[in-house]
């Protein structure tokens, strides 16, 4: 086999992040965020299966990441 002869899917994520600030006083304001990673839910697909004493089937059976995640958070400025 030559070099480069078994290539791989490529990576694509897109993170997001939308956040709103509340003001209360002149000091005092709470922020509220939204943040997702892979925020399109693609997956990015492992390697494909490749053995050296047998026959490489080419079989993808895992991802690389993990599918979307989402948080939220709450901040507290003073």
């Amino acid at each position: 086999m030559g070099r480069n002869a078994l290539t791989t899917p490529g990576v694509q994520s897109w993170d997001f992040s939308m956040l709103k600030d509340f003001k209360f006083t002149e000091k005092h304001r709470l922020q509220f965020r939204f943040e997702a990673f892979n925020f399109p839910n693609h997956p990015a697909w492992g390697n494909p299966e490749s053995t050296v004493n047998n026959v490489p089937s080419g079989t993808i059976r895992s991802t690389r990441t993990n599918m979307s995640n989402l948080q939220l958070g709450l901040r507290y400025v003073f």
